[in-house]
């Protein structure tokens, strides 16, 4: 049976970027990234819809992003495009992120998946709200 579900089919419109050097901000990653398509905008603030994962003490970026595009076809695109790229003196890694309504995981690459020990890890970041992709 075939199935969409497979590696590089766009489940939705986010992506996640990690490696981002010390000082991006939200408007960096917006202008870098919505050169080839159209970012979602924040229906609260109208902004475009990038979440920099921060450290919960520091509150200091991690060095980490999502970015949602209004096209999936655009997040599949960019993860293609900007992949292995330099970004302000990084080489970032970009990845297609999950949709938190899927059960899914997250398509980056871990050790998690040689462990033996994957579903119960991944039940546990859906439950606790713990898996940021890497």
């Amino acid at each position: 049976m075939a199935s969409n579900s497979g590696r590089g089919y766009p489940t939705n419109g986010s992506i996640y970027v990690c490696n981002l050097p010390e000082g991006t901000d939200e408007s960096m990653l917006a202008e870098y990234f919505g050169t080839i398509g159209l970012l979602k905008k924040d229906k609260r603030t109208g902004r475009p819809k990038i979440w920099l994962y921060r450290d919960k003490v520091t509150n200091e970026p991690k060095g980490d992003a999502t970015v949602t595009y209004e096209d999936p076809h655009a997040a599949l695109a960019a993860v293609e495009w900007f992949n292995d790229k330099d970004f302000h003196g990084s080489t970032i890694g970009v990845f297609m992120a999950e949709s938190k309504s899927s059960n899914a995981v997250v398509d980056v690459p871990t050790a998690a998946a040689d462990d033996g020990g994957f579903e119960d890890d991944a039940a546990k970041d859906m439950d606790g709200g713990g898996g940021r992709g890497r």
